[in-house]
Parts: structure tokens; sequence; C-alpha cells
């Protein structure tokens, strides 16, 4: 039987890390479902990033009446997006 002290050295020596490697190779897969559809590739990223714009202009668009520096930053947040997916189909470094 383990002791508590023993338990937790154990613990100390195993650092807890995810790989930024495999979570970057799993966004640049391929989304079969969202390739099925369009009928081109389109990967994770791209997914992402287009669910990330219309959630922003959506938000904007319902803080737009009650607060227009949030539907400023959210118009800003959804400009970056769609310019970064701009970025990604030209070839450029995501």
């Amino acid at each position: 039987m383990q002791t508590s002290a023993s338990i937790q050295r154990t613990a100390q020596l195993r650092p807890f890390s995810i790989s930024t490697a495999s979570v970057k190779a799993w966004l640049n897969g391929k989304s079969k479902f969202y390739t099925a559809i369009c009928e081109f590739e389109v990967t994770r990223r791209e997914v992402l990033r287009v669910h990330a714009a219309l959630l922003s202009l959506g938000a904007g668009a319902v803080s737009a009446e009650s607060s227009i520096l949030a539907a400023l930053c959210c118009v800003v947040l959804s400009g970056y997006n769609v310019y970064k997916l701009n970025q990604e189909e030209k070839g450029g470094e995501a």
C-alpha cells in the first residue's frame, strides 16, 4: 500500500501537458462532414474559423442595440477571422 507522500512524489514526476503538435495536426486534418457538404477539402481549422466569425457577427448584431462598443468588438473579431481565412487560402502562414 502506497503512502500519500509517495503518491504525491510520483504525481510530481508526471507533468500534465498536451502536445501542441498533436492539436495542430488535428486542426489541419480534413473535416469529413464539411468536405462532403462542400465537395472540396475543408480543414477543421477553417470550420472553426467560419463558425467563430458567424458567432461573433451574431453576437454583434444582438448587442448592437444595447452596447455599441460590444458590437464593434464583435465585428472586429469576425473581421480578423475572415482575414485569417483569406491568409490560409492564399497559402500564408497561419
